[in-house]
C-alpha cells in the first residue's frame, strides 16, 4: 500500500513538474518572442521619427520666413526685404499647413502593438508628441486659416490689384512689396487682420518649437531603449 502511494506521489510530481517546466518555457517564449517585437516597434518609431524629423525642420523654416516677412511688411520695414510678391502673398493671404507622418504610430496604436514597449519615459514621450504638442500647432494653424479667409475676401473686394495688377507688374518686386505695404499702413482694418494672422502664425511658430522639443526627446529615449 505504501509503495502504491509512493508511485502515485511521484508520477503527480513528474506531471506537476512537466506542467510547470512547459509553462515555463512558454513564457520564457513569450518573454523572447515580446522582446524581439519591442525591438521592431522601437525601429519603426525611429524610422517614423527620422521623416517628422524632416518635415518639422522644414515648417520651423518657412514658417519663420513667412512671419518675418509678414512682420516687416506691416511695420513698413522693406530695407533689406529678400523675399518676392508671391511669397508675400502666401504670407499675408495663405497659410502653410502642418501634419507630419504618422502612418506608423497610427498602425501600431490600433493593432497593439505599443503595448510592448515597456519603458515608461517612452510612452510618455509617444504620448507627448503624438497626442500632446502636435495639437497646440494645429490649434494655431486652424485660428490661423479663419483669419485667412477674412483677408483674402478683403483684399478681394477692396484691393482686388493687389491680386491681378500689382502681380503682374513689371517692376522689381521690391517695388510691388512697397505698394502692398503702402496700403496696409493706410488701411487700418486690413493692418488689424494681418497682425492677427501674424499673431497666430507666431503662436503656431512656437508650438511647433515645443513639439521639436518632444520629438527629440522621444529620439533620444528610443536609441538608449
Amino acid at each position: 500500500m505504501k509503495n502504491l502511494i509512493l508511485k502515485y506521489c511521484i508520477e503527480f510530481s513528474v506531471i506537476v513538474l512537466g506542467i510547470s517546466v512547459s509553462f515555463w518555457f512558454d513564457n520564457y517564449q513569450t518573454s523572447l518572442d515580446n522582446l524581439d517585437r519591442e525591438k521592431e516597434i522601437i525601429s519603426e518609431l525611429a524610422t517614423e521619427l527620422e521623416i517628422i524629423e524632416s518635415s518639422t525642420l522644414n515648417r520651423d523654416s518657412v514658417f519663420g520666413y513667412d512671419s518675418e516677412n509678414l512682420k516687416n511688411v506691416i511695420d513698413g520695414k522693406l530695407k533689406n526685404s529678400h523675399f518676392s510678391y508671391s511669397k508675400l502673398l502666401v504670407a499675408a493671404t495663405d497659410y502653410r499647413g502642418f501634419g507630419p507622418s504618422e502612418e506608423i504610430y497610427t498602425s501600431l496604436k490600433y493593432d497593439g502593438g505599443l503595448k510592448f514597449i515597456r519603458n515608461k519615459k517612452v510612452k510618455i514621450a509617444i504620448e507627448s508628441l503624438y497626442n500632446g504638442t502636435k495639437y497646440g500647432v494645429v490649434a494655431n494653424m486652424e485660428d490661423e486659416i479663419f483669419v485667412q479667409k477674412e483677408i483674402l475676401k478683403y483684399i478681394q473686394f477692396n484691393y482686388p490689384e493687389l491680386l491681378i495688377d500689382v502681380r503682374e507688374m513689371k517692376i522689381k518686386e521690391s517695388e510691388k512689396i512697397k505698394i502692398f505695404s503702402a496700403i496696409v499702413q493706410k488701411d487700418k482694418t486690413l493692418k488689424a487682420l494681418l497682425v492677427s494672422k501674424l499673431r497666430f502664425m507666431n503662436s503656431k511658430l512656437r508650438f511647433l518649437q515645443r513639439y521639436k522639443n518632444s520629438l527629440f526627446e522621444l529620439k533620444k529615449l528610443l536609441k538608449v531603449s
